[in-house]
């Protein structure tokens, strides 16, 4: 071997990585025989001859053909780092006859390699021969157990990193029905099962574990069995699982998960003192701050979240986010302008799109539309992301709709739309205001685009229905669309409400009154009421459109549809 020493330590060898070792077979092995030679003048020649031709083989490409050279190499000469080298190569042309062929050479000319017979168990495990894997494995775990242990550990580790969980999942399942009961075993089966989305055989493997495990094994099996619940919707029986396991426990991770699992099933109030527990135990720890502060902002509790969201704020990978809740807390306090601070400093964090919609709301309840547009363009040119634009201008434009500026919320939720064709909120609310100036052509037009984005979106359905509904005659049409989104939204007062119109002006009275009942029990807007009366005028209810017509406008004194009814009863 030492005649081409100087050949083979001048290739760079890359490491075989198990992440890519591949199961689909590209050359077959007879296709790609070594180029026969009649003769060579010594063992030497013909290791040197073989290297050559593997590296100009690769240089061209062909890594199937170079690997084969190596084991012809490797076999001749018995030079296991040579076979380690084939085993690469075929790894390359992602050929697993190769692979598997340059493995077992590499195992068999060094059989006390952990590394041959870890990625020979690997090569295995992704092509489903797990009974072949496993006994790779146990021969690891065994010559591990010689020098240092681990060697299970080591199992558990290569499995993991499998790009198919599911075949690692079944190989670790044939090592503990054949080799390993104990409730290690059954523990890591658990939690390999449960991520690779067997839930039900994570709740049995951890079951097994519990019957014979340490306390802290006992306890990981509780919590795997609740996650595994928790994934299969029974919320009740995962809490009933883990609930008193943590409260037991020292482990005050095992109680976070608890109070995570609070959380997820809206049992806040039970979360809170938890939280607070864990906060006392871990004072630093910006996971506990977060949640806690989070807990107590949502409850109101603001003079119990701000110090938490402050020291929060405090720590630089939450600083952003902090300053948003911190804002929600001031606002929350009624102190607006320090409010606006706090979101001012948040305009480079995850919140940055709601933080700047704050800003420009709470700019136009205290300043006035002009001071709220004013800021929106200042911050605009300072805005990198095309979707964070859209959705500023978005805001901008619904002001100006609220403020009946139509015409003007046209222009803005235009320029929404050019930074961002498919913010379908921006279409949408061009769409109303587009109604508004008369020009009905182009807000169906909008609201039609906004159904080929959404086509189940009930509030856009009822939309389109009503616009048809009060400016066209196309009525089958716009009772059609209606009809759709009082499905989607069975409890949607404006829905009710249209539908009761439409039926109205289909000639069914009777039928809209009691859809306009419904809606108006849901909701009692001026909108609704108007339609309820104009129905019951209909029916010669006229008594009770008065007296439904005068609460009203007891509370709705300058509302255009009220008062335009009033007028129509004048003499009634």
């Amino acid at each position: 071997m030492q005649g081409f020493s100087w050949i083979s330590h001048t290739l760079k060898w890359g490491m075989l990585l198990p992440s890519v070792l591949f199961v689909t077979s590209v050359y077959a092995e007879s296709a790609f025989a070594p180029t026969p030679v009649a003769t060579f003048s010594s063992p030497v020649s013909y290791q040197v001859y073989n290297i050559l031709a593997a590296e100009i083989y690769l240089r061209q490409e062909n890594p199937g053909q170079a690997a084969l050279h190596y084991i012809a190499v490797a076999q001749q000469s018995k030079d296991a780092s040579l076979a380690q080298r084939a085993a690469e190569l075929a790894t390359m042309a992602n050929d697993f006859q190769l692979i598997s062929r340059a493995l077992d050479l590499w195992t068999e000319l060094d059989p006390e390699s952990l590394e041959a017979r870890q990625y020979r168990a690997l090569s295995h495990v992704q092509v489903g021969r797990y009974e072949a894997a496993v006994r790779d494995f146990v021969i690891i775990s065994d010559q591990m157990k010689k020098k240092d242990g681990g060697g299970f550990e080591l199992m558990i580790a290569l499995l993991e990193v499998q790009r198919d969980p599911r075949h690692a999942y079944a190989t670790l399942k044939y090592y503990v029905d054949t080799v390993d009961q104990s409730a290690r075993a059954q523990l890591a089966l658990a939690g390999m099962a449960h991520s690779s989305d067997h839930f039900e055989e994570a709740i049995t493997a951890a079951q097994l574990a519990k019957k014979s495990g340490t306390l802290a094994q006992k306890e990981q099996a509780s919590r795997i069995i609740a996650e595994a619940l928790m994934s299969l919707q029974q919320t009740d029986k995962a809490l009933d699982e883990l609930g008193p396991v943590a409260r037991a426990s020292k482990d005050w991770d095992l109680k976070l998960s608890y109070g995570r699992m609070l959380i997820l099933t809206d049992r806040r109030s039970e979360a809170t003192p938890l939280y607070e527990q864990l906060y006392t135990k871990k004072p630093e720890n910006a996971d506990i701050i977060y949640t806690l502060g989070l807990l107590h902002l949502e409850q109101k509790q603001f003079d119990v979240a701000e110090p938490l969201i402050k020291k929060l704020q405090g720590m630089p990978e939450r600083a952003d986010d902090a300053s948003y809740f911190l804002g929600q807390i001031y606002e929350g306090k009624q102190r607006i302008k320090e409010a606006i601070a706090a979101y001012k400093q948040a305009l480079n964090g995850a919140f940055a799109i709601e933080a700047s919609r704050r800003i420009s709301v709470l700019l136009l309840d205290t300043e006035g539309l002009a001071a709220a547009r004013t800021w929106i363009h200042e911050h605009l040119p300072t805005v990198n992301n095309e979707v964070h634009k859209a959705r500023l201008l978005l805001v901008e434009g619904k002001m100006l709709h609220e403020q009946k500026q139509y015409a003007e919320a046209v222009k803005v939720l235009t320029q929404a739309l050019t930074e961002n064709p498919l913010e379908a909120d921006a279409l949408y609310h061009r769409a109303l205001s587009a109604e508004r100036i008369g020009n009905f052509t182009d807000a169906e037009k909008d609201l039609r685009e906004v159904l080929s984005l959404e086509p189940s979106n009930p509030g856009v359905l009822n939309a389109l229905g009503y616009m048809l509904l009060i400016n066209t005659e196309r009525y089958a049409e716009a009772e059609g669309l209606i009809r759709k989104a009082i499905v989607l939204a069975p409890d949607d007062a404006p829905i009710m409400d249209s539908m009761g119109w439409i039926l109205f002006r289909t000639g069914k009275a009777e039928e809209a009154e009691a859809w306009l009942r419904k809606a108006y029990k849901h909701l009692p807007d001026p909108e609704i009421a108007s339609h309820l009366a104009e129905v019951l005028l209909a029916l010669g209810k006229t008594d009770e459109a008065k007296s439904l017509l005068k609460d009203m406008l007891a509370k709705f004194p300058d509302d255009p549809l009220l008062t335009k009814l009033k007028d129509k009863l004048v003499g009634l």
